[in-house]
């Protein structure tokens, strides 16, 4: 499955072609992760395996962009420790890092500021670094001490101000130059979602004769299942339309179901379901699958959940919905990373909508 975009650094400063509608990025450089939605609302974190120490940097599209940082401690072992807040333990490259308990919300184990200026500062101050460690006591349990990589930090406050039109900008992170602040984009449009409207509910002759009729079809297609172990459920779409899923292949913890557009009156045509992106993931063309998928009859939202490992920390998740004709996308999130950062599908954010 493909999880990321990739995109040559000599093309970034490039990317300043805005339309009414963004394109969502998400991409790794180095130790860097950044994600981008279409709203051009941009995350960046560092990714690293085993990481304890996380940082978010995160900035809205638009001139006066609302920007964040922040950083948490995820040792849990921690917890009784006698160990000083970690703001007062963060170094880069051997020096402490100072921060202002006026212009920072600190606690324990995080520290975080949504202040402009102080984020600009920060970012500044850390950009050309090499490493943030966390200084103090040493514990025996730990051969490593905590620490948060910045190769890569650069590049990837590039990817954002490029994606959001700000290099050369007096607003720009990595790229600072003279153009005034209103020549920044402002933020795109929210794509309105289609209004769905309840169907009539499928009758018993109706299920009875689509699933008769769809039988056959079904049996040849390619499913690792036994025929006795598919389950097929059937769902009105429309007073025309009924949307027919069917369990073909299980793995450690992932359901992949085939999904059929049918008619609800004879001969009870059925076209495979085909889920098409309004935007391009990585190199893989092809239209999502039905994954852990499920259907809401009552909203005509579709939801897929795809695992890239069984703790859930990584993988694709989506939201469809039915207008009439076929199902459009709601929401899309993605963590390529499968580094134990973001789990419960507390993914990144690559596509939102709004309610019609």
């Amino acid at each position: 499955m493909s999880r990321w975009i990739t995109a040559p650094l000599c093309l970034l400063a490039g990317m300043l072609a805005f339309s009414a509608q963004a394109e969502p990025t998400q991409a790794i450089y180095n130790d860097w992760q950044v994600s981008c939605d279409n709203l051009n609302h941009c995350v960046a974190r560092n990714s690293q395996d085993g990481q304890e120490l996380v940082m978010k940097i995160t900035r809205e599209a638009g001139p006066e962009g609302k920007s964040t940082v922040s950083i948490d401690y995820q040792r849990n072992s921690d917890e009784q420790s006698a160990e000083a807040p970690i703001a007062s333990r963060l170094q880069m490259n051997g020096k402490t890092l100072s921060f202002n308990h006026r212009e920072w919300d600190v606690s324990k184990k995080h520290l975080s500021t949504g202040n402009r200026l102080v984020v600009n500062d920060f970012i500044a101050a850390i950009r050309e670094g090499s490493s943030i460690q966390l200084a103090g006591k040493a514990d025996t349990a730990q051969p490593v001490r905590p620490v948060i990589s910045l190769k890569g930090l650069k590049a990837a406050l590039l990817a954002i101000d490029a994606q959001q039109g700000r290099v050369g900008t007096k607003t720009a992170w990595a790229n600072r130059g003279t153009k005034p602040v209103n020549t920044v984009p402002p933020i795109p449009a929210t794509p309105v979602l289609p209004r769905f409207s309840e169907p009539h509910a499928l009758s018993e002759t109706e299920i009875s004769a689509i699933t008769q009729n769809a039988a056959t079809t079904i049996e040849n297609n390619d499913c690792s299942l036994d025929p006795s172990e598919r389950e097929v459920h059937i769902f009105a779409l429309s007073n025309e339309k009924a949307l027919m899923t069917v369990n073909c292949d299980m793995g450690a913890y992932n359901l992949y179901a085939l999904g059929f557009l049918v008619s609800r009156q004879s001969p009870y045509k059925m076209d495979d379901l085909a889920l098409s992106m309004p935007f391009k993931l990585g190199e893989d063309d092809q239209s999502p699958e039905l994954i852990n998928a499920d259907f809401d009859p009552k909203t005509g939202l579709l939801t897929t959940y795809d695992k890239g490992r069984g703790v859930g920390d990584c993988g694709v998740s989506s939201r469809w919905i039915f207008d009439g004709k076929t199902f459009r996308l709601a929401a899309f999130t993605s963590e390529p990373s499968c580094d134990g950062y973001s789990s419960g599908g507390d993914w990144p954010v690559l596509w939102v909508t709004q309610a019609p």
